[in-house]
């Protein structure tokens, strides 16, 4: 099976995150009809991919095919949706853009799609190199830092940047966004929107 121009066709055997298993390994239930968008998956199986990715689109056109039918992808959090419904010999799938897509999962490894990254959070402290930086500058200021833990390759328009998983980044505060993805919590972002590596002189100042 093929989709049309740029649209990735996924399945979602579970719609919502409706169980917290808490300490001895208890599971709790939550009632996911309040506020359901608070609690949609992200996660899903891809059962169909585009012969191609227009090269004029604005977004898909920068990109490679990387996805192949049966990995495991983690996508845009309005994904499953009505709006992106569709039946297929009385089976239910969603549509979603192809840049839509971050990662994908392929034989037990996660792998980036589309030149998105995951970045770890940091606490930051009250210094940076051998600078103060008061409390009211930290909450204002444009850049921000994590630790890099996952990157693919950039899209087609972009350097391949000197940087690996591991590395403490800085990059532009309202560039990310937070999801959740096996367990751990990171922030999304695309490749271009990291600024500088920074250097172990000044890593110290921010644990």
């Amino acid at each position: 099976m093929k989709t049309t121009r740029d649209i990735v066709l996924i399945s979602a055997p579970q719609k919502y995150n409706d169980r917290i298993e808490i300490e001895g390994g208890t599971i709790i239930y939550l009632d996911t009809s309040f506020k359901p968008q608070h609690h949609i998956s992200i996660k899903g199986i891809v059962e169909a991919v585009p012969g191609l990715l227009t090269p004029s689109h604005y977004a898909n056109g920068t990109l490679e095919m990387e996805l192949e039918v049966g990995d495991e992808v983690y996508f845009h959090y309005l994904t499953i949706a009505p709006d992106n419904l569709v039946w297929h010999e009385d089976k239910e799938y969603y549509q979603v853009e192809y840049y839509n897509i971050f990662a994908y999962k392929r034989d037990g490894v996660l792998h980036m799609n589309g030149g998105w990254v995951f970045v770890e959070p940091v606490k930051r402290e009250s210094r940076f190199g051998n600078f103060i930086v008061p409390d009211a500058y930290k909450q204002n200021t444009s850049w921000d830092v994590g630790k890099l833990r996952h990157i693919g390759i950039p899209e087609k328009d972009q350097p391949t940047l000197d940087v690996s998983a591991g590395d403490y980044v800085l990059f532009t505060k309202n560039s990310k966004f937070e999801n959740e993805v096996e367990g751990e919590v990171f922030y999304t972002m695309h490749q271009r929107d990291l600024t500088a590596v920074l250097d172990e002189s000044a890593l110290s100042e921010f644990e």
